[in-house]
């Protein structure tokens, strides 16, 4: 049997509260998408970051703050590139906007902690309106190595990447930058 991408997801209310009930999703949805115990610990760390950022984006500005009344979806894809898409699909038609924090600043540093983690970025319009904004983490060829994608994923939660909503949505091109904004770079490890 070929190798196929599987994708799993997850609808969690906008409120700040839930963002860590999505780490813990995180945790439980890798081993769906074919990660044993071993495999998940090499990028559950990434997985987990990128998802807090993206779900705190979405609440606080995909939504215009906590809304108990509106559900996020999470998504997680892994495809036989040995990439990991992380994703939150919000209601709002801004974009994500990268602007360098101050020195003394307590917030806004979150896409440069998604662009230190990530291989690719980007945002897509879904039909129904919103978006669908995700990164995409490289799986270390070692990780990869024993990785078993094909194996059954088990759960009712994943689906073939052909059902999927991400799938159907529209690309803006997005891909490595922000709209009308500067390409951003790999943040170097200091």
């Amino acid at each position: 049997m070929e190798p196929r991408s599987r994708m799993t997801t997850t609808r969690f209310p906008a409120e700040r509260a839930r963002i860590r009930d999505l780490r813990r999703w995180a945790e439980t949805a890798l081993p769906l998408l074919g990660f044993d115990g071993r495999q998940q610990a090499g990028v559950c760390d990434a997985v987990e970051l990128v998802l807090t950022e993206l779900g705190a984006n979405a609440i606080l500005h995909g939504c215009g703050g906590e809304r108990s009344d509106v559900q996020l979806t999470a998504f997680l894809r892994y495809g036989t590139s040995g990439l990991l898409r992380v994703a939150v699909a919000d209601p709002g038609s801004s974009r994500p906007e990268y602007r360098p924090p101050s020195a003394d600043a307590t917030c806004g540093r979150g896409l440069a902690l998604v662009m230190g983690v990530v291989a690719r970025f980007g945002v897509d319009d879904l039909p129904e309106g919103g978006k669908v904004v995700w990164g995409e983490i490289e799986v270390p060829a070692s990780v990869r190595a024993v990785a078993a994608v094909d194996k059954q994923a088990g759960g009712r939660d994943v689906v073939p990447l052909s059902a999927s909503v991400a799938r159907t949505s529209r690309s803006r091109r997005a891909v490595g930058q922000l709209p009308g904004r500067p390409m951003l770079g790999r943040i170097p490890a200091a």
